[in-house]
């Protein structure tokens, strides 16, 4: 334990995904477990907006980015792991549904496979990679996945339940493939530039931090 706390207060962006990634998902759990349902045409039709388009914009512009970003650095174990993210997202949270665990399959709104919540594993698993590596914005990251998970609720996509399990599913895969990319050389870039310490060295160039 002593040694992965030394590990994390190396590595500033990790250890702040974390952190994030605790506080942000007990604080989302708590809401759509305990705030009741708003019948407020308003409020749904902004619910409707951010867990549908909303999630795509969401997920394609993190994508997008962190890929962008990764081959314009020629970091490729980057690209390789968010996309490792996406695949083991999809198939876990369908091979899940396709069991058909009752009573936590149905939907609020009477349909089937609502157990996990797709949605807010995968804006979870993407808010942490997005801190990862873009840790100055954290908060938007996990801000945006936090909306997406409330508004599968407020809609009646998902009961609160449903939305936690796929927040801890979302985290669990992104941190297990995470903790396999640290093993990786170009981890190097999430490496905390620190006072009287020399920054260690990526393809003879300086290595960095998203920030």
């Amino acid at each position: 334990m002593k040694a992965l706390f030394e590990f994390l207060g190396h590595r500033h962006s990790l250890r702040k995904a974390l952190v994030m990634a605790l506080l942000v998902g007990v604080i989302t759990g708590i809401v759509v477990l305990t705030v009741p349902v708003y019948r407020n045409h308003l409020i749904w039709s902004a619910a409707e907006f951010l867990g549908g388009t909303g999630n795509d914009l969401f997920l394609i512009f993190s994508n997008f980015l962190i890929i962008a970003w990764a081959w314009r650095k020629r970091l490729t174990s980057v690209i390789k792991l968010t996309l490792a993210v996406d695949l083991s997202v999809w198939l876990s949270v369908q091979g899940i549904k396709l069991l058909h665990l009752e009573p936590w399959y149905l939907r609020p709104n009477g349909g089937t496979g609502g157990f996990p919540s797709g949605h807010a594993t995968h804006s979870f698993a993407m808010a942490f990679l997005l801190t990862l590596y873009f840790p100055r914005f954290a908060w938007i990251w996990y801000s945006c996945a936090a909306a997406i998970s409330w508004a599968r609720v407020e809609t009646d996509w998902h009961t609160g339940f449903q939305v936690c399990a796929g927040i801890v599913l979302g985290l669990t895969l992104v941190w297990t493939l995470v903790n396999r990319w640290l093993l990786h050389p170009e981890a190097v870039i999430i490496q905390s530039k620190l006072p009287g310490r020399n920054t260690p060295q990526l393809h003879g160039a300086q290595s960095y931090a998203a920030e």
